[in-house]
C-alpha cells in the first residue's frame, strides 16, 4: 500500500464539471492560486480581485520542482515567476502574504509534494489513506511528511525559495501553514499519520532518544504514554520543517497559520460523494473553527455551495473579520482599529487540541447557550502575560493540574491587571497552592469561601477576579448540575452581553470595533449577525439588554423581522441572514 503510483488525482464522477477560471484561480478567502492561469493574465486577474488588499499567494512547491532536487522561479514556466507577481500586486497597491506549507495540502495533487518524492500514503486514524475531494470534484491523496527524503527534499527547496525572494527584491511576509480538518468537533492536521513510514520513524526517535539519555530503551508500558511520546515526535518533526522554513526565508518570516478545510473531513468525503453534504455543517464549521483559533478556509467546496448564506458568513466572518484579525495579531497599530474583530469574552486554556475537560465540566455547553461565539480555546503555550496588554473584560479557565511556574505567574499578573481568572484547583503541585495562600495574606485580600456543588473559593484585586473551584468534585455531580453551576457563577460577573432565542441550526456571529468619531457616546459598537443555513423556516427573538442602543439592521437576506419597544423577533426563511449593530456604553 506505500508504492501506490504518484497519479494520485482521480475524477469524481464520469463527467467532468465545468469550473469558471475566476473559481479556479479565486477559490475563496483572498487565496490566488497563480498557477491555475497564465502569468499573462495576473494582472487582469488580480484588478478583478475586490474581496480586500490582503491576498493569500500559497506557493506551490511541486509546480516549482517536478522532482525535489531541481527548481524553477521563472528558469523555464513564466508562471513561476513569483517576482513578476509581487511587482504587479505592488502596482495595483495590494499587498501579498505567501504561504509555505508544514503540512500535506488538501487541495493539491500529492498533498503539494513533489511527484517523485510522493511514495508513502500517509493514513488516517482509521488506517485510510487521506481522501479529499476538491473544488473541482477531483480526489486528492496525501503522502506522509515523516519520509525522510520529503523532510530534505523541503528544506532544499525552503532554501532556495529564501535565496530567490532575498535576491529578487520580495518584501512579502512569509507564513508557514497547518492544513487541517474538523473531525468530531476537534481540529485534526493532515500531519497526523498512522503509516508504515510513520512508525519507521517514530522507532528511529525512540532509539535516538534512549541513547540520548544513555538508557536502555525499555518501550512504551501504557496507550496513554504511547499518546504522549507520540506527540511528542510529531512535535518534533513539526519544529524541524518550521526551523528548515523560517531560516530558509530570514527577514520575510512572519509566523504560523492554522487552516481548517471545509469539506475536507473523512466523513465530508462520504457526504460529498453521496451528494449528502449540507451547508448547515459547514456553517457550524466555520464557527467551530473560529473559536479554536483556526482559520476556516473553503477552498475545497464547488462554487454552487457558496452562492447564498454559506459565501455571506465566509465574506464576514472569515474574510472582513478572523482572517484580518490573524494576520494583523502582532500589529501595535491595529489595537485602536476601528475594523471589527471577534468577540471574545472567555478563554479556555487547554494542554493540547484533543482535550475535552472543559466539555467534561459542563463548561462549553453552558457557554454554548448564552454566550455562543463568544469563547474560544486557548493554547497553553500561548497562555502568557504581555505588556499592555488589555485584559479587562477578558476571563480565562484554567486547569490547575497543568500549571508550572511560568503559567502561575501568567495568572498573577492577569488577576493584578484587573483580569478574570478562573482556576480548577484539581492537581495543582503543592509548592503553589502553598504560594496562592501566600499570595491572598501578602496582598491583604478578602477570601470568601461557599459550597455551591464544589468548594468554591472568590478574591478580588480592583477590578481584577480570581476564583478558584474544584474540578473533581465538580465532575461527580450530573451534567446538568455543572451546567447550572457554570451559570450561577457567569450570572455573578455581570458581563455585558445580550442572550439570543434561536431555532436549532441558526448560527450566531458576534463582533466588537471601537467607536468612530462619530460614534463618541458609546465604548464600542457590536454587531450581531445570525444566519439560517437550513432549508426551513427558523425564528428569532432576542430582547434588548441594558447599556446597549440599537444603531441600525443591515444586510438583509431572506428575513422578516418585527422591532418592538425592547425587543426585536423574527423568522429566518432558508439562506437567511441579517444583522444588527448596538452601540454599548456604561
Amino acid at each position: 500500500m506505500e508504492e501506490i503510483s504518484a497519479d494520485t488525482r482521480y475524477s469524481l464522477s464520469l463527467t467532468t464539471p465545468v469550473t469558471r477560471d475566476a473559481d479556479a484561480v479565486f477559490p475563496g478567502e483572498n487565496w490566488f492560486l497563480y498557477w491555475k492561469t497564465s502569468s499573462s493574465l495576473w494582472k487582469t486577474k488580480l484588478e478583478e480581485f475586490s474581496k480586500g488588499d490582503k491576498i493569500l499567494v500559497p506557493v506551490n512547491w511541486s509546480f516549482h520542482s517536478d522532482t525535489g532536487d531541481n527548481y524553477d522561479f521563472a528558469e523555464t514556466k513564466p508562471e513561476t515567476d513569483l517576482k513578476k507577481l509581487f511587482d504587479i500586486a505592488c502596482e495595483l497597491g495590494k499587498e501579498i502574504t505567501f504561504l509555505m506549507p508544514l503540512t500535506p495540502v488538501p487541495f493539491l495533487a500529492n498533498g503539494g509534494i513533489p511527484h517523485l518524492l510522493a511514495r508513502s500514503i500517509a493514513l488516517n486514524k482509521e488506517g485510510m489513506a487521506y481522501g479529499i475531494i476538491d473544488n473541482e470534484e477531483n480526489i486528492n491523496k496525501l503522502y506522509s511528511f515523516y519520509d525522510p527524503r520529503v523532510f530534505q527534499a523541503y528544506s532544499k527547496f525552503c532554501t532556495k525559495f529564501g535565496q530567490y525572494i532575498s535576491k529578487s527584491g520580495i518584501s512579502s511576509d512569509v507564513y508557514g501553514y497547518v492544513c487541517g480538518c474538523l473531525e468530531n468537533d476537534e481540529y485534526i492536521s493532515y500531519l497526523d499519520d498512522y503509516s508504515k513510514v510513520f512508525e519507521q520513524a517514530f522507532s528511529r526517535f525512540l532509539k535516538a532518544r534512549a541513547q540520548k539519555d544513555s538508557t536502555e530503551f525499555q518501550g512504551i508500558s501504557s496507550i496513554e504514554e504511547e499518546y504522549i511520546v507520540k506527540k511528542e515526535f510529531s512535535d518534533t518533526i513539526t519544529s524541524l520543517y518550521l526551523e528548515s522554513l523560517s531560516a530558509g526565508v530570514g527577514a520575510n518570516w512572519e509566523g504560523v497559520l492554522k487552516f481548517s478545510f471545509l469539506g475536507g473531513s473523512l466523513e465530508d468525503l462520504l457526504n460529498r460523494m453521496s451528494a449528502n453534504d449540507l451547508n448547515s455543517k459547514y456553517s457550524k464549521d466555520i464557527s467551530k473553527s473560529i473559536s479554536r483559533g483556526v482559520i476556516p478556509s473553503s477552498i475545497l467546496l464547488p462554487h454552487r455551495k457558496k452562492k447564498g448564506v454559506l459565501g455571506r458568513q465566509l465574506s464576514e466572518m472569515v474574510e472582513s473579520t478572523f482572517l484580518n484579525q490573524k494576520l494583523s495579531e502582532d500589529d501595535v497599530y491595529e489595537t485602536e482599529s476601528v475594523q471589527f474583530k471577534t468577540l471574545n469574552v472567555f478563554n479556555l486554556v487547554r494542554i493540547d487540541e484533543s482535550s475535552k475537560i472543559w466539555n467534561d465540566l459542563g463548561l462549553t455547553d453552558s457557554l454554548s447557550t448564552d454566550f455562543y461565539s463568544c469563547f474560544s480555546y486557548l493554547d497553553k503555550k500561548l497562555f502568557e502575560w504581555k505588556e499592555g496588554r488589555n485584559v479587562l473584560e477578558q476571563y480565562f479557565f484554567v486547569q490547575g493540574g497543568e500549571l508550572i511556574e511560568s503559567d502561575f505567574k501568567t495568572i498573577l499578573k492577569i488577576f493584578m491587571n484587573g483580569g478574570k481568572i478562573i482556576l480548577d484547583n484539581s492537581g495543582l503541585e503543592e509548592g503553589l497552592v502553598r504560594r496562592l495562600e501566600s499570595f491572598f495574606l501578602e496582598n491583604n485580600l478578602e477570601v470568601e469561601k461557599v459550597n455551591f456543588l464544589t468548594e468554591v473559593t472568590y478574591a478580588q484585586l480592583g477590578e481584577g477576579k480570581l476564583i478558584v473551584f474544584n474540578g473533581e468534585k465538580l465532575l461527580t455531580r450530573g451534567i446538568n448540575d455543572r451546567v447550572n453551576f457554570w451559570k450561577k457563577l457567569i450570572s455573578t460577573f455581570e458581563i455585558q452581553h445580550m442572550s439570543i432565542e434561536t431555532s436549532e441550526n441558526v448560527e450566531v456571529f458576534w463582533r466588537t470595533r471601537g467607536s468612530s468619531i462619530n460614534e463618541l457616546n458609546y465604548e464600542e459598537v457590536r454587531r450581531l449577525s445570525i444566519y439560517n443555513p437550513t432549508s426551513y423556516k427558523k425564528k428569532v427573538k432576542f430582547k434588548f439588554a441594558k447599556n446597549f442602543a440599537l444603531l441600525k439592521i443591515i444586510d438583509e437576506f431572506n428575513c422578516e423581522l418585527s422591532t418592538l419597544p425592547h425587543e426585536i423577533q423574527g423568522e429566518l426563511l432558508p439562506d437567511g441572514s441579517f444583522s444588527i449593530d448596538f452601540g454599548v456604553f456604561s
